[in-house]
């Protein structure tokens, strides 16, 4: 076995390394990003906390008013770190698993820490041990917002093709400059030098206790099937609401889409999902029964009407 590592070791190139630990620290930049966006209320020192500061790396700024896309890129990220480990260095997890416990020494992380973020911890920690498969399985089973054949997703394609350009450039440099180099002639600075490792462990101990047992049914971002469910409950809370006051709701076509209205709706974009409801979000069979309701409420109301009464017309 010694024998073999050591083999691993001789085989590892100084850029592999250098690609390895990059991912490692982009991984831990942007779990720290949703920290700071998530868990403002929780952390309202997060400032002092963190330990990468400069934020070179994080440029997007259509994450601040929206978590869910900070924790999708974290786990993205931490995905492409699991699968650099996984087939070129499974000899260097121990030493950034020391790191990571570290990192949790030097922000001060602990059990109390909110279950989710425990969750995330705990997920990282499986990716340093090669357990990749329930992040993969998460991202092939995740609401995607934007389909695939869709002009969005074309659109955002081409944006991070060109996004991409100038830091593979400096990839092919850093390469040129590594070359012939074993991963022994690179060390890498201590980023978290402020942390114990024998406090991070110990922390990391209990929080390892605290979700072990429930963190298979944990998903980094919503899943197809939650996302289904979830909208099904809400259109069958709608429905209930048209049948119940269907004399305050309407059907009208806009700029040549099909709308449920409320009649009290000032029709401004906060309605839309409580006042102004798309037919595209009901099944097909949810959008007949709000029309079969809507449609009887219309015939009840010209019946109670009388032949020669003009005043509502």
């Amino acid at each position: 076995m010694k024998k073999q590592q050591i083999q691993q070791q001789e085989q590892l190139s100084a850029y592999d390394k250098k690609v390895i630990y990059d991912m490692f620290y982009m991984s831990i930049e942007w779990l720290e990003k949703y920290i700071e966006i998530a868990y403002k209320k929780e952390f309202p020192d997060w400032e002092n906390r963190k330990q990468i500061r400069d934020d070179l790396n994080i440029t997007r700024t259509d994450i601040y008013s929206n978590p869910e896309k900070v924790k999708k890129a974290f786990s993205t990220q931490m995905f492409l770190f699991g699968t650099t480990l996984e087939e070129d260095a499974p000899i260097l997890r121990e030493a950034l698993k020391k790191e990571f416990h570290q990192w949790i020494g030097a922000t001060k992380m602990d059990n109390n820490c909110p279950n989710e973020l425990k969750h995330l911890l705990y997920g990282f920690n499986e990716v340093m041990d090669g357990n990749i498969e329930k992040v993969r399985e998460d991202m092939a089973n995740r609401k995607r917002e934007y389909e695939i054949d869709s002009p969005e997703y074309m659109e955002r394609m081409n944006r991070l093709f060109s996004n991409v350009q100038v830091p593979m450039h400096g990839e092919r440099e850093a390469q040129q400059n590594l070359a012939g180099k074993t991963h022994l002639s690179m060390e890498f600075g201590n980023r978290f030098s402020g942390g114990n490792v024998e406090q991070g462990e110990q922390a990391f101990g209990l929080i390892t206790g605290a979700v072990a047992g429930e963190h298979k049914d944990f998903h980094f971002y919503p899943q197809k099937e939650q996302q289904q469910l979830a909208s099904n409950n809400a259109n069958n809370n709608i429905i209930g609401t048209v049948r119940q006051n269907s004399n305050n709701w309407k059907i009208e076509t806009i700029q040549g889409q099909t709308w449920l209205i409320h009649n009290s709706a000032q029709r401004i974009d906060s309605e839309v999902g409580i006042l102004i409801h798309n037919r595209q979000r009901f099944t097909d069979t949810e959008w007949a029964e709000v029309q079969q309701v809507i449609s009887a409420n219309q015939y009840q109301a010209q019946q109670v009407q009388r032949p020669g009464d003009y005043s509502w017309r």
